[in-house]
């Protein structure tokens, strides 16, 4: 259930639009409820860029060394996987395709192409690639299957097998398909544990057991449903440290886990800094920007806030999301002009989920009501009900005069 868990921190279960005033903490399992945290600084582990005129980098002789696998290979999976956090998308579908060509019984091509397939989606909290995104995973998995079957390469194929399996877990939760979810997250857990069989020193699969200890502890103490248990948060955020610090693969996802489960904390100042440390690698990376635009919005910095979103759209000209997150923006600084053309220009997305497009109606509506554009509001909220049912809305119509 690792990566369940980690979408549960992700969408949590304050829904869209029930708090008015703090987009950041929506998402939240606690709602922002948890006390403010004043934890020591934790800083991030240096970056150190390889020699130049070494025929491999240190990363990749290890990846092929402790997933016994030829070094010419991991090196071409290390530069599929860098273009991908780069967001580069353009050249990781090519680095895929030869891959797949090459390769054709390790998973690798299809699933790499799964990934990008669910990061789109996820830098618009929408569903628009749902149909490549299918055909990638179910492909990965049949690659992957076709591959178990002759011996050699198995820890990578178990790995990306538990990775197929977790990315399907996050796309069944945010469709709300729970208890496919957590079949999801038991097929994780056991390919994880293969992984780990047939290559002990591989560090990467650390990451789901800190992320699983972490979420686990954080859903417990919400729901009755989950014994409380141990509490097992900073070990959990010890192993993902780990990760960030020694992974061979999954180093910059483990810096965005840490970003999430500081945000859970309330410990906004060791978010920021987990952001902001993986924008020094991948200034391009749309989904850590938009977080980092969030956190910097909570924070109270606006104006560089409004700049990171501009930045998101600079790497990404077609990002709808952003547009969200400023509207959020110049409602905080009363440029309520500003604020109602980023929303309006929101909701005029065909895209955007149900659920969202009622959030920004909704916020449309409070923007009417604080400039005393009464009827404004009051259609603002009608829409909002019409399109999602948000509940906010309802309680916001009930109170106009």
């Amino acid at each position: 259930m690792t990566f369940v868990w980690l979408c549960l921190g992700l969408l949590g279960s304050a829904r869209a639009g029930d708090d008015p005033e703090d987009d950041l903490r929506e998402n939240t399992v606690t709602g922002g409820t948890a006390a403010p945290t004043e934890a020591p600084l934790d800083l991030p582990p240096p970056i150190v860029e390889a020699a130049g005129n070494l025929a491999w980098t240190a990363q990749t002789t290890a990846l092929a060394e402790v997933l016994r696998i030829d070094v010419a290979f991991a090196d071409r999976c290390r530069r599929a996987v860098e273009f991908i956090y780069a967001r580069k998308y353009k050249e990781a579908k090519r680095e895929l395709e030869a891959l797949t060509v090459e390769f054709p019984t390790t998973g690798i091509g299809p699933a790499g192409m799964a990934v990008i397939y669910q990061a789109l989606m996820f830098e618009n909290f929408d569903f628009r690639y749902e149909r490549e995104y299918k055909a990638a995973h179910a492909a990965a998995l049949a690659q992957i299957s076709a591959g178990l079957l002759s011996p050699g390469n198995e820890a990578i194929e178990y790995f990306l097998q538990a990775g197929m399996a977790g990315i399907e877990g996050i796309h069944s939760m945010r469709r709300g398909q729970f208890l496919a979810a957590i079949g999801n997250g038991y097929d994780c857990i056991s390919s994880l544990a293969e992984a780990k069989r047939a290559a002990p020193a591989f560090i990467d699969p650390l990451m789901g057991d800190g992320m699983y200890m972490y979420w686990r502890t954080v859903v417990a103490r919400k729901t009755a449903l989950i014994p409380d248990g141990t509490d097992e948060r900073e070990a959990g955020k010890e192993l993902i440290r780990k990760v960030e610090k020694d992974g061979l693969l999954m180093g910059p996802a483990a810096t965005l886990a840490l970003t999430y489960s500081y945000i859970e904390d309330n410990d906004l100042r060791n978010a920021l800094g987990r952001v902001m440390y993986g924008r020094l690698k991948y200034p391009d990376n749309v989904i850590n920007n938009l977080t980092a635009g969030r956190v910097l919005t909570t924070l109270g910095r606006y104006d560089d806030a409004v700049k990171m979103y501009g930045e998101v759209l600079r790497a990404a000209p077609d990002n709808e999301r952003a547009h969200y997150h400023l509207g959020v923006v110049h409602s905080r600084t009363r440029a309520f002009a500003e604020a109602e053309a980023s929303f309006k220009r929101y909701v005029g997305f065909p895209a955007v989920q149900p659920e969202y497009r009622g959030q920004a109606w909704y916020r449309l509506g409070l923007l009417y009501a604080r400039e005393s554009r009464v009827e404004d509001a009051r259609a603002a909220y009608t829409e909002a009900v019409r399109v999602s049912q948000n509940e906010a809305a309802k309680k916001a119509l009930a109170a106009l005069p």
